[in-house]
């Protein structure tokens, strides 16, 4: 019988990072129980996106764990995706996961300053404070979900390059179902300034993402 050797990642630092987003999701039931588990029901039903998109409602402590978490799953899912397509540069592992972070983390946080600097001067925070409340909620349950996906990959089944692709391609999927949800409740609105909605998609939407891609790459 052949012997098939399986290349493992250290999984010392992973493990203190996997410990550390728990506890950020801890931390998030431990700031407001309630809103937690409507959170956790996103997908099921919009009581949590009703009840809690209010003014200020974006920077708070709860949403702010959160985000922290996203970023730290989605980094490490990206990293992941790296090592198994062989695209690991010459970097050290935790090395490129903290380069990964921190551009991604910058990405997302610049693209939240810009979109807001966007709506004070055509004064629209409404419809865009909204607009970011129901983006980064559910984005920030994606990355919920991909903390116990990255545990699986790390801890039990080595991921192939067709899984990360699916997985890839399901993400897409929920992102753009997330966004035409709310493009179709703000259908007049945007039909009333389609140009100017056609410059935010290209700018605001597609283009930091390419960007970020490259910059990784």
């Amino acid at each position: 019988m052949e012997i098939i050797t399986r290349e493992i990642l250290s999984t010392n630092w992973l493990t203190i990072l996997f410990l550390i987003s728990l506890g950020l999701l801890v931390t998030a039931k431990g700031l407001n129980s309630l809103r937690f588990s409507d959170f956790m029901m996103l997908f099921n039903n919009n009581k949590y996106i009703i009840s809690y998109q209010k003014p200020n409602k974006l920077s708070s402590p709860f949403n702010a764990v959160l985000l922290i978490l996203q970023i730290a799953s989605a980094s490490l899912f990206i990293f992941l995706c790296l090592h198994v397509f062989e695209l690991e540069l010459a970097s050290f592992e935790i090395t490129l996961f903290f380069k990964i972070t921190i551009v991604y983390g910058v990405t997302i946080m610049f693209k939240l300053l810009v979109e807001k600097i966007v709506a004070t001067i055509f004064s629209i925070d409404d419809i865009i404070d909204e607009y970011l409340f129901y983006k980064i909620s559910y984005r920030n349950f994606m990355g919920v979900i991909l903390l116990p996906i990255n545990i699986v990959f790390v801890y039990a089944l080595q991921p192939t390059k067709i899984i990360f692709i699916v997985l890839f391609a399901l993400l897409l999927i929920l992102n753009l179902i997330v966004l035409i949800s709310f493009y179709r409740k703000n259908e007049n609105v945007i039909l009333n300034h389609l140009f100017y909605f056609i410059l935010y998609l290209c700018a605001l939407e597609i283009a930091p993402y390419f960007i970020l891609y490259k910059l990784i790459k």
